[in-house]
């Protein structure tokens, strides 16, 4: 992590207590789920990741500093980082990035240009993760948006414990379907077991 944007050093960060969202337990309130059916939403991935960590690191105070951004765009062009962009009426919505290792995805940071942009690329991050098998959504620290959404919070050693059964499997970060949020992809982002 950063400091802030305009300080370019880099900081290992590994907490006591650790904010996961268990893979298909995602809380979607009837309100959202109702919204997603009502507008026509699509997806992308990795349409532009550029993009998206700019409006991610575009607030007022924000720990993405450049040196984060260079370092982020290095790991997508290897593979690893990944972003998911949301439209509507072909005009971004919102989006998110983060880092998928194995069978473990690191979420690093969401944004919305309007309500609920962030919400829906959760979902749509929720149904590939579940579509591909994934066993860990790391999100690092707790906050009330995202314990409204199913988030919960592990000792060190218990994520450390997941970490290490998810992070040496293959994986793949793709979705098979079309690119809108529907009944399916939303069934696949919150299903029970």
């Amino acid at each position: 992590m950063g400091d802030h944007d305009n300080n370019n050093h880099i900081f290992w960060c590994n907490p006591l207590v650790r904010a996961i969202i268990p893979i298909s337990k995602l809380h979607i309130s009837r309100s959202l789920k109702r919204l997603c059916n009502k507008k026509t939403f699509k997806f992308s991935i990795n349409y532009d990741f550029a993009i998206t960590i700019a409006n991610c690191a575009d607030r007022d105070e924000t720990w993405i500093n450049e040196s984060i951004i260079s370092t982020y765009k290095k790991l997508h062009d290897l593979g690893y980082a990944h972003s998911i962009e949301i439209w509507e009426d072909d005009k971004i919505k919102g989006g998110l990035y983060g880092v998928a290792i194995g069978k473990a995805f690191f979420a690093e940071s969401m944004f919305s240009k309007s309500s609920n942009g962030s919400k829906i690329a959760l979902i749509v991050l929720m149904a590939i993760l579940e579509l591909n098998k994934f066993q860990l959504l790391d999100i690092q620290f707790m906050t009330n948006h995202l314990k409204t959404m199913g988030a919960k919070e592990i000792s060190r050693n218990v994520f450390l414990s997941l970490l290490q059964k998810s992070m040496f499997q293959q994986s793949k970060f793709a979705y098979p379907g079309p690119n809108i949020i529907d009944k399916n992809l939303i069934y696949n982002a919150e299903k029970r077991y």
